[in-house]
């Protein structure tokens, strides 16, 4: 089992750790991060999204059980970082963007890429059940993750503006290229039509770019961060997201009856770290940006160990 959570493991970290590289040493500096981050999140990922979800098994009840099993962990560790705030008496600035942190997983650059390399000695129909399972339960997740990051870090600003803006928040997500992906995968899916083989044939050496590209896009932008700020909360946000995220991964599992694939996919994508995508949200609203920089910094350390417990739980029972 040791053998195989290296197998799985040590390609996706092993990126993250030559992108640091890479950027501390100037080879892989801030325009080239943000291309290959631009290219993976607008043309990669949504490419690799939609042929997955266009070509996936039909969907069925625990698929759908699936990805309500993941909407409820992202609640549960909403509710565990919002009694942690109190318990640790952060200040009002920086109650959001913990509580945000401890929720907003790194599903599509470090979920999907752990749940493709842990199926990848499978049968090819296995793997296609395990990628449509993951992007199907993203779906809801990614707009979940939206909605509730900008209400967290609004309420804390509450008395410094008038109003909300959950509207432009609902409209960034339905613009969301992942989201548009996945809509417009699954409907095709539904109208049981099929891809063409010399668009199947041109796209998937693209798609097969995204993860590569993406981890060490991660690994560049960690290198440069000021995650040492704010690190003694931050160590709180990886108990409640790693550990957390584990712990109620499985309780929903069990709750749910959800087996095999089904919680291999739940138990990795709740316990994936802190989305790099949440500083850009903090920054906008003016959270607390060294904070929301060590919390990733920290959660992608934890996740190390969170994942290998994930991954040693999904595949052996």
């Amino acid at each position: 089992m040791l053998l195989t959570l290296l197998t799985i493991l040590v390609p996706v970290f092993g990126l993250i750790l030559l992108g640091g590289w890479l950027r501390v040493r100037g080879f892989l500096d801030e325009p080239m991060e943000k291309a290959f981050n631009k290219f993976c999140y607008y043309i990669a990922l949504p490419l690799f999204i939609f042929l997955k979800s266009a070509q996936s098994p039909t969907l069925n009840a625990e698929a759908l059980k699936t990805a309500g099993a993941l909407t409820l962990v992202t609640l549960g560790l909403l509710i565990c970082g919002s009694v942690c705030v109190k318990v640790i008496r952060l200040p009002q600035r920086s109650a959001g963007t913990f509580t945000q942190a401890t929720f907003r997983g790194n599903l599509a650059y470090i979920g999907l890429p752990v749940i493709a390399f842990a199926v990848s000695d499978r049968s090819a129909g296995i793997q296609a059940q395990a990628e449509s399972l993951a992007i199907l339960s993203m779906a809801p997740g990614v707009f979940v993750y939206n909605l509730l990051g900008v209400m967290v870090l609004e309420w804390d600003r509450r008395h410094e503006r008038q109003g909300h803006p959950l509207l432009s928040c609902v409209e960034s997500t339905l613009k969301n290229p992942l989201i548009i992906a996945c809509v417009l995968g699954f409907t095709w899916n539904a109208l049981s039509w099929s891809l063409p083989v010399l668009f199947i044939k041109t796209m998937t050496p693209i798609t097969q770019t995204a993860f590569p590209l993406a981890l060490l896009a991660i690994g560049a932008r960690i290198a440069v961060l000021n995650w040492k700020q704010g690190l003694g909360p931050a160590l709180a946000v990886s108990v409640v997201k790693n550990g957390g995220g584990l712990l109620l991964g499985y309780v929903f599992c069990q709750l749910l009856g959800l087996e095999g694939l089904n919680r291999l996919v739940i138990l990795v994508l709740s316990t994936c770290p802190t989305a790099i995508a949440s500083y850009v949200l903090v920054d906008q609203l003016d959270g607390d940006r060294d904070l929301a920089a060590s919390s990733i910094a920290v959660t992608h350390l934890g996740s190390i160990l969170a994942l290998s417990a994930a991954l040693w739980i999904g595949l052996s029972l």
